[in-house]
């Protein structure tokens, strides 16, 4: 049966280690963006999926990080789509972790405008929004963890 174009996906989660709590190292532009380096638990979009929603989950309220938005067709390097800052707030998710409530842009680099999503410190569930344009993989890498912060990305779209 095939699926309604409109139907939205339920949140997924595919990085292998689901939290992240140690800093990555943001791919360097004049060596590891290649293909061969997208790693296994990228977000891999439906064909037909025309847009993709990011939200992320952390610890405790204020904890705070970076975040690195990479993308990349098949067969295709990768570019840097996005780079912001998030802010834990209050709003409580499934489990015990809090959901991002503040998010800034600092790079937009994508093809058309990331848009950001009830991202002002009001303890709900910031989020971003994008086209995916055809992209087949998506994945986030951070820096600026400390202690016990982690961070998950939980992505969905339609």
């Amino acid at each position: 049966m095939p699926i309604d174009q409109y139907q939205r996906e339920g949140w997924s989660t595919p990085r292998a280690e689901v939290t992240v709590a140690t800093d990555d190292t943001p791919l360097a532009v004049a060596t590891t963006m290649k293909f061969a380096n997208i790693p296994a638990g990228a977000y891999k979009p439906r064909p037909d999926q025309k847009t993709l929603e990011i939200a992320w989950t952390q610890v405790t309220d204020a904890d705070a990080c970076v975040v690195y938005l990479y993308a990349a067709r098949t067969g295709g390097d990768i570019t840097l789509a996005w780079k912001g800052a998030l802010t834990c707030g209050k709003q409580a998710a499934t489990g015990t972790r809090l959901y991002t409530d503040t998010i800034t842009t600092t790079a937009d680099t994508w093809i058309t405008a990331v848009n950001l999503v009830d991202e002002s410190a009001n303890d709900q569930m910031a989020r971003i929004v994008l086209d995916t344009h055809g992209y087949a993989y998506f994945f986030c890498l951070y820096t600026g963890l400390a202690g016990t912060e982690t961070v998950q990305a939980h992505y969905s779209g339609y």
